[in-house]
This record gives structure tokens, sequence and C-alpha cells, in this order.
């Protein structure tokens, strides 16, 4: 699959997109991007036939940001960093999709790709994200803490789904 390279190409869209402003894309201006999007996949190595399936899943998820409610609300943050590069004290570099500061501290949300099964309930599929990303979401914390000793607290946000998970801060 080429999950990697989907993820990759909708994380750079939705930094577009919130630096340039909500207010400046709708679900029309995405999906007249599908061509754009269709190059890009292919430039990444997606072979022809896997970047025309690709291209839906992208241009889904992209309108599923404009459309939702949370989507909208985390694209349009003026005070946020987005694709944000920090280095922990051992050297490793993380790219947080986007921290928010507020008056608790930071906010973290991780955008995901990624869908239930077909017959894996909200409930199962939530824990299931949070077992495998809780290292990563522990990592952005502490390094964000590191930096200027704020607490930090994370969510993965599932744009498609409209499912916002919260990492349990312990």
């Amino acid at each position: 699959t080429y999950d990697r390279e989907i993820g990759i190409l909708v994380h750079t869209w939705l930094a577009h997109i919130g630096d340039q402003g909500v207010d400046f894309w709708s679900a029309q201006a995405v999906i007249s991007k599908s061509s754009l999007i269709h190059r890009q996949l292919t430039q990444a190595g997606l072979p022809t036939a896997q970047a025309e399936l690709a291209v839906i899943e992208v241009v889904e998820t992209l309108v599923a940001m404009l459309t939702h409610e949370r989507g909208r609300w985390l694209l349009s943050q003026p005070q946020s960093y987005r694709e944000w590069a920090l280095m922990d004290a051992t050297g490793k570099v993380s790219v947080i999709d986007l921290a928010l500061a507020d008056e608790q501290g930071w906010l973290v949300v991780d955008y995901k790709t990624g869908r239930p099964a077909d017959d894996e309930t909200s409930v199962n599929f939530s824990q299931r994200m949070l077992e495998r990303y809780a290292p990563q979401l522990e990592r952005y914390c502490q390094q964000l803490t590191d930096l200027d000793g704020r607490t930090a607290r994370a969510a993965l946000y599932f744009p498609r789904d409209d499912l916002w998970i919260e990492a349990d801060p312990d």
C-alpha cells in the first residue's frame, strides 16, 4: 500500500490550507486540484492505477477537514505551528502536525488518514490507535514540555470519520 505517500501529501496540503486560511478553500477548490494531486502522487512513486485510487483518499480527507466543524477549527487556528520539526536531547527529530498553545499549555494534534475496519467499532478502533501511537504522542508532548516547560496534551484526529481521540495524559 501507499499509506505513507498518501499521509505525506495529506499533511502537506493541510499545512498549506491552514497557512492560506480556511476561508480561501472549499470542497470544490480541493476537488479542482485532483489532477495536481494525481501528479504529486505519481511523482512520489505511485503507479498510475494506485495514484487514481489514492487521489480519492487524499481529496476525501481534505474535503472532510473543510466540512467538519472540528477540522475547520483546527485549520483556522491563527497562532499555530504546522508541520513543526523539533529535535529532542538525543537528536531524534519529530514533525508535529499541529501544535496549539493555550491557557492549559500545548495541544498536539496528530492527523491520521486511516479508518476503522468494516467490522470494527469506533471504540475498538480508538483503543487500537491509542496503543499504536501512544509512544509517538508521548514523545511529542515531552519535546514541547522540554522546550518551554508548559504541559502538553495530545489527540489523534481522523478527518474522514471526524474521529477525535484524546491521549491519556498519564
